[in-house]
């Protein structure tokens, strides 16, 4: 009888060439320790290299505000104390004053301050240097999160992140250091509790609510690490439920420590401040009711979840009335609905299963929950900035569904070097490494657009044709840049490009008072005096008790020859601000049209003693002098005057 062929079984000293499986060898836990600080290195020096080119910029948008501008960060060390105990905006102007509490990033700008003052390219390097340590802290601290899965996934999601060009906005906008300390601390916070629940230390305890309270002062999104750490030892810890309990409850402590102490900051707020709270930054106020709303809210989530797939275009400016308001009948607003509705059924179906995409999506929505609009209306309609935490949510699942794909889940950490670390995933990594070439590419080249407001907002308006404050900024900004200019020429085609944007932020928004003020200062340059009362008419019409209004109002009456009611709004303007050069000035030349010689000089006396190294006041004075008979004291003001360079 015919036996039947058997198979040869491979045996331990026996391999098909074919089907040959890579003998691995386990690492010591100090070769594994090294991997991971190289890896942690390279990610670092990656963040530094993407925005290296932005060092040379200047001050954009709120960095002036809140650096150079600012009262008390410019007192160096010696505004410290002050800062800690106040508003944000306390330093800058009473009417942006508001309940916001974050003093450790302008606590930072005003430590360089005092050695680099008024140095926007050390401010510029000092966010870049953050944003690198942030992102190596982000892949120590993902290490030990995921610590049961492969290597590659803590490094393919830091990777990932720290070339997301969704983050240009907070590294390149020197303001948006909050936003960095806030994360930065947050995820110190959950490394020292994660070191806590592995290897109980009481210091590590501390040290962790420590850097959670410096979160919470850095930004007020930091109380979202109050939800985001619980949910990080649910679906990755497995310490005992007191270890917990202890970490739960010094969370909750720092939490209430941090609601008394900021309401006793700011329990001496203003009254009558504007803050934020408008339908120009915030474009759903304009919406007629909730359904409305929360449709426009939707369609906003899902432009999100967009720009993390495809981020392109970009813009600093989404507001009123960039994003249309929707309604029911909009597809935006139902498939914003459909994919955080199906995505919130997914996570909670999986919830304990401790499913990692279900967690992706969970700590996508707990850190985007305090801007998103749905609890209470911000100070943004939508702003990539909002992104810089979520973002990890979403790199997470990223990192993870590239992985599952190629099927490497099943390799554990078993190499000891980084060719090896790179070799065994050569496939994975050509996908990795060509997503993180483009988003470096587009990072790369959207840091450019950074340099100041003209550059930022002159590619971004193109974005965000439809934003009321992308336009006024823009043309804002062109004036700016050539109203001293000895290039008439040059300075008349400017005005032409800004007068266009400005114009369009008035069509956007017509009661919009700070481009009918710049209107009407570009007009009185240009001589064309009736066009420029217009526009300063409407801005104070709009604000009656705003110094510059009144000034610039001031000096159109009198090229108009109108010089009582020049006396008028410069008298106003003195009430509101008695040290006003300009209204002195506006006052001293009306008075004197008017034959008023003695108002006159005592306007142009005023001016003196208020700015002693003005020269066209001691010329005039001089002029009044003479007309009084005064030689002797005209013959000293005017000679004062050509000293101190009047032709």
């Amino acid at each position: 009888m015919k036996k039947k062929p058997t198979k040869n079984k491979p045996t331990p000293n026996r391999t098909n060439s074919s089907q040959q499986v890579p003998v691995q060898t386990i690492p010591s836990t100090q070769t594994l320790q090294q991997l991971k600080v190289k890896l942690g290195l390279l990610i670092a020096i990656l963040a530094f290299l993407l925005y290296a080119n932005s060092i040379g910029h200047g001050f954009t948008l709120d960095d002036h505000p809140a650096i150079d501008e600012n009262k008390v960060t410019t007192m160096g060390l010696a505004g410290i104390p002050t800062l800690a105990k106040t508003d944000y905006w306390y330093g800058y102007l009473d009417e942006y004053r508001g309940p916001i509490y974050r003093p450790t990033s302008l606590i930072v700008f005003s430590i360089v301050w005092q050695f680099f003052p008024n140095n926007p390219h050390v401010y510029h390097l000092v966010n870049v240097l953050t944003y690198a340590a942030t992102c190596c802290l982000l892949f120590l601290l993902l290490c030990q999160v995921f610590k049961k899965q492969n290597l590659l996934l803590p490094f393919v999601c830091a990777l990932l992140y720290t070339a997301h060009p969704i983050h240009t906005e907070v590294v390149n906008n020197i303001k948006s250091m909050d936003e960095m300390l806030c994360m930065l601390f947050g995820i110190s916070s959950l490394l020292l509790i994660q070191k806590y629940l592995s290897h109980p230390s009481v210091r590590s305890l501390v040290l962790g609510g420590v850097c959670f309270f410096l979160s919470l002062i850095s930004k007020e999104t930091g109380i979202t690490f109050l939800a985001a750490i619980p949910l990080v030892i649910y679906f990755f810890g497995d310490a005992s439920l007191k270890k917990q309990f202890y970490v739960l409850g010094m969370l909750a402590a720092i939490t209430g420590l941090y609601f008394v102490w900021r309401s006793m900051v700011l329990s001496d707020l203003p009254t009558g401040g504007t803050l934020t709270a408008n339908v120009l930054n915030n474009s759903l106020y304009a919406a007629p009711d909730l359904l409305s709303r929360y449709a426009t809210i939707f369609y906003i989530l899902l432009r999100y979840v967009g720009l993390l797939i495809f981020p392109h275009p970009l813009s600093c400016d989404y507001n009123f009335a960039q994003l249309k308001i929707q309604t029911l009948s909009d597809p935006g607003a139902w498939l914003g609905m459909l994919l955080f509705v199906g995505l919130g059924i997914f996570a909670l179906l999986n919830f304990k299963k401790k499913n990692l995409l279900a967690f992706a999506f969970l700590f996508f929505v707990v850190t985007l929950a305090p801007v998103s609009n749905v609890f209470f209306l911000n100070g943004a309609t939508m702003a990539e900035r909002f992104l810089y935490i979520p973002s990890l949510g979403f790199c997470v699942a990223l990192a993870y569904l590239m992985i599952h794909y190629f099927k490497v889940e099943i390799f554990k950490s078993h190499f000891s070097n980084l060719s090896q670390f790179f070799s065994r995933f050569a496939g994975l990594f050509v996908l990795v490494f060509g997503i993180v070439f483009l988003y470096s590419f587009k990072s790369i080249s959207r840091n450019q657009y950074w340099e100041n407001n003209l550059t930022i907002f002159g590619h971004d308006v193109q974005n965000s044709p439809n934003s009321a404050t992308a336009n006024k900024i823009y043309g804002s900004s062109l004036y700016e840049a050539v109203k001293g200019s000895s290039n008439l020429q040059n300075q008349l085609d400017t005005f032409q490009i800004a007068k266009r944007y400005l114009k369009k932020a008035l069509e956007i928004y017509p009661i919009y008072k700070d481009p009918l003020s710049v209107l009407g200062v570009i007009y009185y340059i240009e001589g064309k005096f009736d066009s420029a009362y217009f526009f300063q008419k409407k801005a104070l019409d709009l604000n009656e008790n705003e110094v510059s209004f009144n000034v610039n109002l001031g000096k159109t009456l009198n090229k108009l020859t109108r010089y009582a009611e020049a006396i008028a709004v410069s008298k106003h303007a003195l009430t509101l601000d008695p040290k006003d050069e300009g209204a002195h000035f506006n006052l001293a030349l009306a008075y004197t049209n008017q034959g008023d010689n003695d108002n006159g000089l005592l306007h142009f006396s005023k001016i003196i003693a208020l700015n002693p190294e003005r020269a066209d006041a001691y010329h005039y004075a001089g002029l009044l002098l003479q007309a009084k008979g005064d030689q002797l004291k005209a013959n000293e003001y005017l000679a004062k005057a050509k000293a101190l360079g009047y032709k």
